[in-house]
């Protein structure tokens, strides 16, 4: 998708196709965004042009977003999303 484009109509094509395909792979699920705990973004470039747009308006940020300021794990991608749905989760501090 847009292979090495940052510009911000790329980010948020990339966006789009990755939110697109989450909502599908859940959809597989019999799951949507409402089902989802926690969502999260890795990207270093800069994501509020879309935020609201895009990720907010789906619902995939109903229970906050993480943006973790780093590259994706997987070389030449640009923006990365992951989201999680669990019944309980404890965190120790």
């Amino acid at each position: 998708m847009r292979h090495g484009e940052t510009s911000p109509a790329a980010l948020r094509e990339k966006a789009q196709y990755v939110l697109g395909e989450m909502e599908r792979r859940l959809g597989l699920l019999d799951l949507g965004w409402p089902d989802t705990t926690a969502t999260q973004v890795y990207t270093i470039h800069d994501l509020h042009p879309f935020l609201a747009d895009e990720i907010v308006r789906r619902g995939a940020a109903r229970a906050g977003l993480t943006w973790h300021f780093s590259r994706p794990p997987v070389q030449g991608l640009e923006f990365e999303m992951d989201c999680r749905g669990i019944m309980s989760e404890r965190v120790i501090a």
